[in-house]
């Protein structure tokens, strides 16, 4: 899929870690960024092929490491068309997320199908694999069967299936086996999320140590403070608060444009309380044509089940980046970082993309301020 000519997106505004550069150009070869920088910078080799972006924002690809469907595919059935259906919207890294009510059958099937997508002309923004359950707290969730306890020989059918692209795994910690289960996932060195629990902040902090780095979907699913509380009229720590304070968890958001997952203001304090490098914007999307119940009626970009209530949303990354910037005032720097950088370190795939730098994949978007994708790259070929 590498472009082999040399490539110059010119009349750009390049979005970095640190700055927006006016007049910038980006030289992309062999599908990776050979320069970029403001146009009096960068020379532009004769010949190179222009792409002009018409003063419209460069930015590295976003990375959704929380979706589970989309374009009207589930992600584990059809893993490269619900890939493909984000990366139009501008998710050139996406993780096919598995969910907590299938059964132990459908799970290893499903990580069997996402293994078996090969390589295909866009399968690279495929990066891995998330496995949100089966091992968390049946209290918890739209759906809470079959949600099952900790089973050694299910995590070592799922490992010894996919190993190491299993990325992402929410667990609740204050389950019986999940310290065994966190050791087994650290070999693999996968990133653990506490999700779908009522821990405490005190087993939450024990399993820092053992991988776990992330607190899925906040504000959704997360348990509730303890009550009653120790103490008449005051408030206890739960999972939400647990996350926020430790400094090395990052905080998973769905912001959808109403506030249904997370209300706005609460968006503002998460951004606020952790800083935009401890944020990542995600889309838990749950986007299945013919699913009943996925009628959110006034509110377009969320998911309902009748009887049940919230469950996922309908949101792609380009419209889940945008309400984050209206709900917490965020600047275009930090909703890449949120949305880009974060989760590519969170996945430790930070060398490779998540950034435009000099070296990184050629995995970019081309947006309007309003975050309206005009053009999709990935590793240097533009998406049709």
């Amino acid at each position: 899929m590498n472009e082999s000519r040399i490539q110059a997106i010119v009349n750009a505004r390049l979005v970095t870690p640190r700055s927006i550069v006016d007049n910038g150009v980006v030289l992309i070869e062999n599908g990776r960024i050979a320069d970029c920088g403001p146009r009096a910078a960068v020379t532009i080799p004769e010949g190179a092929a222009l792409i002009d972006a018409g003063n419209q924002y460069v930015g590295p690809g976003f990375i959704d490491i929380h979706c589970h469907g989309g374009g009207g595919f589930w992600s584990w059935e059809e893993p490269y068309l619900f890939a493909l259906s984000h990366l139009k919207h501008g998710t050139t890294g996406i993780l096919p997320t598995l969910v907590y009510n299938q059964s132990r059958e459908e799970m290893a099937q499903g990580v069997r199908n996402i293994m078996q997508v090969g390589e295909r002309p866009y399968s690279s923004a495929i990066v891995g694999i998330h496995m949100e359950g089966p091992f968390i707290n049946p209290k918890y969730g739209a759906i809470t069967s079959p949600i099952r306890p900790v089973d050694p020989e299910e995590y070592g059918e799922l490992l010894a299936i996919a190993g190491d692209t299993i990325k992402v795994w929410t667990l609740a910690p204050e389950l019986p086996g999940q310290a065994e289960f966190a050791d087994a996932a650290a070999r693999y060195g996968i990133a653990l999320s506490v999700g779908h629990s009522e821990a405490d902040a005190e087993t939450i902090f024990s399993f820092v140590r053992k991988g776990l780095q992330i607190g899925c979907h906040c504000t959704n699913a997360s348990g509730t403070t303890p009550s009653p509380s120790r103490f008449e009229g005051t408030r206890e720590v739960g999972v939400d608060e647990a996350v926020l304070v430790h400094d090395d968890i990052y905080a998973e958001v769905i912001p959808d444009a109403h506030g249904i997952h997370v209300r706005p203001l609460m968006c503002k304090l998460i951004h606020k309380t952790k800083g935009t490098n401890r944020v990542i914007i995600i889309t838990d999307a749950i986007d299945e044509a013919g699913l009943p119940g996925t009628d959110g009626g006034e509110y377009e970009d969320v998911r309902f089940i009748e009887g049940v209530g919230l469950s996922g949303s309908k949101l792609t990354m380009d419209r889940a980046v945008r309400n984050m910037m209206r709900h917490t005032g965020a600047g275009l720097v930090d909703a890449f970082i949120m949305a880009s950088l974060n989760p590519a370190k969170v996945l430790k795939l930070d060398r490779e993309m998540g950034s435009l730098e000099k070296g990184k994949l050629a995995n970019l978007v081309i947006v309007s301020e309003a975050i309206e994708v005009d053009r999709v790259m990935l590793r240097g070929v533009i998406v049709q």
